[in-house]
Parts: structure tokens; sequence; C-alpha cells
């Protein structure tokens, strides 16, 4: 089983995001953000030809990555999880995703969320690697191992 974790794409810092001062869960990807995404959506699409089971963020900047990347590659189920924002609990999270896949068995698995979030998530998940900076767009790729309640790191993709 492969879990992808995801960061969004670049975003416009809180004070330049249309010239008003917004909230991080309304923060906007930049054009730059959209096109990170978007060659992440062609990366991802090169190594698998459907995504089971996609869980994003419900923050603008994290649902507008998974727009792009969607238009790359298919999806069979897609939620939205207030969970893995920046201040979700990692530990948490992992726990009851790997108890889920217990039971609902996925092949491939697609998380778009924020830092610091996906770098204490792949800590986790995997306790032999210290957690990882994510650039924008950036993919951490794991096998995971539900039953063993443990993933192991394989690499991160990055944009070159």
């Amino acid at each position: 089983m492969k879990l992808y974790v995801m960061r969004h794409g670049e975003a416009c810092s809180p004070t330049l995001c249309a010239g008003v001062v917004q909230p991080d869960q309304e923060r906007e990807l930049t054009a730059h953000g959209h096109e990170e995404a978007k060659t992440a959506g062609e990366w991802l699409a090169s190594q698998v030809e459907k995504i089971d089971l996609v869980i994003v963020s419900p923050y603008v900047r994290a649902q507008q990555t998974w727009h792009e990347v969607a238009q790359h590659v298919a999806a069979e189920v897609i939620e939205t999880s207030s969970e893995i924002t920046p201040e979700g609990d990692a530990e948490l999270f992992a726990s009851s995703l790997l108890a889920r896949l217990q039971i609902e068995p996925a092949e491939h698995v697609l998380l778009v969320s924020h830092m610091p979030f996906v770098c204490y998530l792949t800590a986790y998940l995997d306790r032999t690697v210290q957690p990882p900076l994510f650039p924008t767009a950036g993919i951490a790729q794991l096998d995971l191992e539900p039953l063993a309640m443990q993933g192991f790191w394989q690499g991160m993709h990055c944009q070159d």
C-alpha cells in the first residue's frame, strides 16, 4: 500500500491575498503555486493510474492544489478532513488512518495538507526518519503496513 503525503503549492502571504489580510484557511495559491501543483499532478500520474482514497484539508490552498492534481490523476474516493490542517494532531490522524486501512484496504492513498502537519505525520509513520521539511507541492512517498501500524519512507518528490 502506498501513501503519498503532499504539501499544498505555494500560497500567497496572509497580507498579500487580494491586497487584504485574510485568515489562514482562506489563503489561495499563487500562480506559481498552481503551476507547482499541476507539475506534481503530472508526476503523480506517471506513478499511479488511480488513487483509491484522497483526503484533503478544507483550507483553500489545499483544495486548489487537489483541483490541479485531479486534472491528471483519477480518484475513487475524495474526502475533506479538518483533521489534516496545520494544527492537526499527526499521531491521532495516523492511528485512525492505519486502523481504517485495515478494514478498508486501498492500494494508493493521497493526503493534501500543510506544514507542519505533513512533516510530523511522515515522521510518526516511519520513526526512523527525522521530520522532513516539505517544499511547496512536495510529495513524500511511504509504503504502509496498516496491520503493523507503521510506514516506511521511500523518498520525496520535489519540483525541479
